[in-house]
């Protein structure tokens, strides 16, 4: 689906997480989990440049062109998808925290404050602890190679 709309969903998206990330977002409060974002989108995009660039290589017309390659692309598919959740999720959890920053900045009831500040630390530990994952897809996804799909069908 990438490829067949040219990317434009995925860019659309990336677009606002990457705004967000570069925003002033949660009053410096949240400057690290920005960081964190950034970081996880440039490789979950990496991701995607790595999976096009294996879905090209698998033209048998093309110059060094394997066919094989098309299943590097499949290999991949369910790590791009585990990515992208989990980018969109931290994306939106951390604007959640931005609006309970704004709100815990002013007059709150205590059960409010006790909620605002969960928001805060609910996004604030899935940019710490899922997102450097992102990393580890991305290398995975670069290095993909055929090894498991030259084995034998007995292998299995």
């Amino acid at each position: 689906k990438i490829v067949k709309d040219k990317a434009a969903a995925l860019t659309h998206l990336a677009t606002q997480a990457k705004e967000f990330a570069e925003s002033e977002a949660g009053n410096g409060r949240l400057k690290v989990e920005r960081e964190l974002l950034a970081t996880a989108l440039d490789d979950a995009q990496g991701i995607v440049g790595a999976m096009i660039g294996q879905l090209m290589s698998s033209d048998p017309n093309a110059e060094g062109g394997d066919l094989a390659n098309v299943y590097k692309v499949g290999l991949n598919t369910t790590r791009l998808l585990t990515v992208l959740g989990d980018l969109v999720c931290a994306w939106l959890l951390l604007r959640q925290a931005e609006v309970a920053l704004d709100k815990l900045g002013g007059d709150v009831s205590a059960s409010d404050q006790a909620f605002y500040e969960g928001k805060v630390a609910a996004a604030q530990w899935f940019a710490h602890t899922v997102l450097p994952k992102v990393s580890a897809e991305r290398a995975i996804a670069e290095s993909t190679d055929l090894a498991v799909m030259e084995l034998d069908e007995a292998a299995f």
